[in-house]
């Protein structure tokens, strides 16, 4: 039987559910244990300070610890000025309203550099299985647009699949967001906004296609 082979796509913004900040430690010390002291010390100041704002053990993580020696190009040649010690943090954030008193603590407080902020949406959000719905309607609207115009007619579903039909298959795009955020110092309070989230889906659908008329 003919058939026709057709992608559906929906697409939709929504506001983030919850903050990723990603915050770096980093101290140069004349030796490795002084070094390690010092950003343990800051560590330690850091986790106090995320307490203090309500935010729970089970949204941070410790993201590495190294230390190495730190060189520097003096006067035309290497030069060892000590060891420089990193670890990092990295922080989920669910009350976005703390992520300006955060950033401030973090950065202010503990000495910490915020090495990247990212926006995400849940995983379980609604508009998620909304759109593969509506990503099916649309693969069904086109494939009726195709037939219709060459005169035939469209007829049962023969396969949907997450993954394109007949090629290689590849992670599902059901939620794919592209993130655009405005993070802005204005004096002495920070404005964090997480903007808007584009969340898309897309289904691969197989339609019979069935002769004009009977």
């Amino acid at each position: 039987m003919t058939s026709v082979n057709v992608t559906g796509r929906a697409r939709q913004l929504v506001p983030p559910d919850r903050a990723v900040v990603d915050l770096g430690l980093s101290v140069v010390a004349a030796d490795a244990a002084s070094a390690l002291d010092q950003v343990s010390a800051r560590s330690t100041a850091l986790h106090d300070h995320l307490t203090g704002l309500g935010i729970e053990p089970d949204d941070w993580v410790t993201d590495g610890i190294t230390v190495a020696e730190e060189w520097e190009y003096r006067r035309d040649q290497h030069t060892l000025v000590g060891h420089r010690a990193t670890t990092g943090v990295v922080v989920t954030v669910a009350d976005t309203s703390l992520l300006s008193s955060l950033v401030r603590v973090a950065v202010g407080d503990a000495g910490a550099q915020v090495r990247q902020l990212r926006w995400e949406v849940l995983p379980d959000h609604p508009v998620r299985r909304e759109l593969l719905g509506r990503a099916a309607l649309d693969a069904r609207d086109r494939a009726t647009a195709y037939v219709t115009a060459l005169g035939l007619r469209l007829g049962a579903v023969e396969l949907i699949s997450e993954s394109p039909i007949d090629a290689t298959p590849s992670p599902a795009a059901v939620a794919a967001p592209k993130m655009r955020a405005a993070m802005a110092d204005h004096g002495a309070e920070l404005a964090v906004s997480g903007g808007q989230i584009e969340l898309a889906a897309e289904v691969h659908v197989r339609f019979a296609i069935l002769p004009s008329g009977g």
